[in-house]
C-alpha cells in the first residue's frame, strides 16, 4: 500500500451535483484524503473517454467521475450517457493492460456532503492500495493506442447509437438485445485495437503482412484482411512488391523507397 501523497487521483465533478457536494463537504468540514484533484464540468455525461484515458496516460493513477443520481440530472440523461462511456473505457483500459478498477462512477446529490467525503476516501484507499500504475516498457505506447480506439469515429458512432438500438431498433425496427450490443461493441474495440496497431507499424516504415503478423503475434490472415480494407478506403498504400511480398505503408508516412 502507498502512503498519502504518492499517488495521483484525477476527479471529474459534476457542476450541479458532485461539486456543490464537494463544497458542502468544505462547508461542513468532512475530513477526507486530499489526493484528488478536481476538473468542475458541466455534466459527467460531457467527460469525454478520451480525456479518462489521457488522464492515466499523462500520470493519473486513478479517475473518479461523479455526477448526479440517476433520474436527477440536469440535463435529463447526461449521467445515462456517463453511463455507457464509462462501460466502454472500462473495456478499453482492461484491452491496454490498465486495471479496470482505477476509473469510478459513482453518484453524489447536492446535499450529500458527507457522501461526497465517503465516495473520496473509499476510491483513495482503494488506489492506493493498488499503487502507482507501472509506466514502464510499452505502457506509453500502450496507453497512445487505447486512446486512438476510444477516440476512433467507429467506436464514438457505436457509443452514440447504444439507446437508439436498445430502445428504437435498427433501420428495420429490430431491437437490438444488450449482450448482443455487448459482443458487438468488444468484437469493434478489438478490430479497431488491431488497425491501430498496424497503423502505427505503417507510419514508420513499408511493412508486409508478415513482418506486422509476427510484430504482433497476430494471424496473418487477419492482418492481410486489415490490409486489404485498409488499402481499399485509400488509407494504406502499396509501396512496392519484392519477389511475391507486397509492402504497404500508411498515407499520412513520410515515404521511403526501402523495405525493412
Amino acid at each position: 500500500m502507498t502512503s498519502e501523497g504518492t499517488t495521483r487521483i484525477l476527479g471529474f465533478l459534476c457542476n450541479w451535483c458532485a461539486y456543490a457536494g464537494a463544497d458542502l463537504a468544505g462547508v461542513s468540514r468532512v475530513q477526507y484524503p486530499p489526493d484528488m484533484r478536481v476538473i468542475r464540468v458541466m455534466c459527467s455525461g460531457r467527460v469525454d473517454p478520451v480525456l479518462i484515458l489521457r488522464a492515466f496516460r499523462n500520470g493519473s493513477d486513478g479517475v473518479a467521475v461523479l455526477g448526479c443520481h440517476p433520474g436527477d440530472c440536469h440535463y435529463q440523461s447526461g449521467n445515462y450517457q456517463a453511463m455507457r462511456k464509462i462501460k466502454l473505457t472500462l473495456q478499453v483500459l482492461e484491452k491496454i493492460g490498465i486495471e479496470p478498477e482505477r476509473l469510478l462512477l459513482d453518484w453524489v446529490s447536492a446535499a450529500e456532503g458527507t457522501r461526497f467525503g465517503e465516495v473520496v476516501t473509499g476510491f483513495v484507499r482503494r488506489i492506493r492500495t493498488m499503487g502507482p500504475i507501472d509506466r514502464s516498457g510499452d505502457f506509453p505506447y500502450r496507453a497512445e493506442i487505447g486512446e486512438a480506439v476510444i477516440g476512433g469515429e467507429r467506436i464514438r458512432w457505436l457509443v452514440g447509437k447504444e439507446l437508439e438500438l436498445l430502445e428504437q431498433g435498427n433501420v428495420f425496427g429490430e431491437l437490438v438485445d444488450e449482450s448482443f450490443f455487448h459482443e458487438l461493441m468488444v468484437t469493434n474495440i478489438e478490430r479497431e485495437f488491431d488497425r491501430e496497431r498496424i497503423r502505427s507499424q505503417l507510419m514508420e516504415a513499408p511493412r508486409n503482412v508478415k513482418q506486422i503478423a509476427h510484430h504482433f503475434g497476430l494471424p496473418m490472415d487477419l492482418v492481410f484482411r486489415h490490409l486489404t480494407d485498409m488499402e481499399n478506403t485509400g488509407e494504406v498504400i502499396m509501396t512496392g512488391i519484392h519477389g511475391n511480398t507486397p509492402f504497404f505503408l500508411h498515407r499520412d508516412a513520410t515515404p521511403r523507397t526501402e523495405c525493412e
